[in-house]
């Protein structure tokens, strides 16, 4: 490898780590604040965290990856323009196209991770994170439950525990009331009972044992009493993660087989398959932007004036402000069907 190619290697990886994991933080903290209701519930745990942001690591990588790396070269490459060795080498007979090898190889390097992120583990982190996310917001809901006082804010449904057991989970002397069948009201007491967050899909399951089930109907005089050793019953919660999962994007969780597929389906069954496959190119366009802000950012860095860091920030800075504005609107205009949808998410990069 090349001394030249070795030493500006070395000027832009050292900033590139050090944005990366500054804007990872910076991700992950938005969208922390943006789920406190959820995250600092009473059940949530360190390894609910620590499995939160495993899993949504990747997503928070292709996020921050273009920006990282655009202001890797501004502080690298714009060190060595303030320092006059960009000059130095100029002197040496090397052209400018040699300058931008560097940061557009490493461009290039980015872009392929971000593309093999993109397609395989990110979309199935957030898979992961909404069934977590999911499971948390149950556990809260069960965590909730105080000794003495009824707890009413399940749909349809007021429970009551005598005593409360954080450690193992369970309640003693339990009553339940469900109002879920208007005509046909059930009261249920049971000696212990237990919460299961981790049942499928949006439902939490109650574990009740050694009680009885009441049950009456009010368009008749009929009413029943049955015994049981142990019962269950599923409570649906799927209002309340609506609500709160703010982690929820069925597209971003697909893997790009899996949004051609939906695309097929879709245009199969006479829908609109272009929002699918608005999100199946951009995926390629995205990481075409490393790429592109090299070689946009690089001539700016090394200007080697006076106050250039601060002037290739503003113009690098506004260069992606108007990659982002370009990609609306030309995703707008491919959703309308104006453009091709492969040369719309390819446009902005270009």
């Amino acid at each position: 490898m090349p001394l030249l190619f070795r030493y500006q290697l070395k000027e832009l990886l050292i900033p590139l780590l050090v944005w990366w994991a500054f804007l990872f933080l910076l991700l992950f903290v938005m969208q922390f604040l943006r789920a406190t209701e959820v995250l600092l519930g009473p059940a949530v745990t360190l390894p609910d965290i620590g499995r939160l942001l495993l899993y949504l690591g990747p997503h928070f990588l292709v996020m921050a990856t273009p920006v990282a790396f655009l202001l890797a070269i501004l502080l690298g490459m714009g060190r060595l323009g303030e320092d006059r060795e960009i000059s130095a080498m100029r002197g040496l007979g090397l052209g400018p196209w040699r300058m931008v090898a560097v940061p557009a190889a490493l461009g290039l390097l980015l872009g392929v991770l971000m593309l093999v992120l993109a397609s395989t583990l990110e979309p199935r982190g957030l898979s992961a994170v909404k069934g977590l996310i999911n499971e948390i917001i149950k556990k809260n809901l069960v965590g909730d439950v105080r000794p003495g006082v009824f707890y009413e804010d399940l749909t349809n449904l007021t429970l009551y525990a005598e005593q409360v057991h954080r450690g193992r989970g369970t309640w003693n002397n339990v009553l339940l009331h469900d109002d879920r069948d208007p005509a046909a009201p059930l009261l249920v007491m049971a000696r212990e009972g237990r919460v299961n967050p981790a049942g499928q899909g949006e439902w939490l399951k109650l574990a009740l044992t050694d009680g009885r089930v009441h049950r009456a109907n009010r368009a008749t005089a009929d009413y029943a009493v049955v015994s049981f050793e142990r019962a269950e019953i599923n409570v649906g919660v799927e209002g309340r993660i609506v609500r709160k999962n703010r982690f929820r994007s069925a597209r971003e969780e697909m893997t790009l087989l899996e949004l051609l597929e939906s695309a097929r389906e879709e245009q199969a069954a006479g829908g609109d398959p272009r929002p699918m496959l608005m999100t199946f190119y951009s995926v390629f366009g995205h990481a075409l932007t490393p790429v592109a802000f090299a070689l946009v950012g690089t001539p700016f860095a090394i200007g080697g004036r006076k106050g250039g860091r601060a002037r290739s920030l503003l113009i690098t800075v506004g260069a992606y402000i108007g990659y982002y504005v370009l990609s609306r609107v030309f995703g707008n205009l491919a959703l309308q069907g104006s453009l091709p949808i492969p040369l719309a998410v390819l446009l902005p990069a270009l």
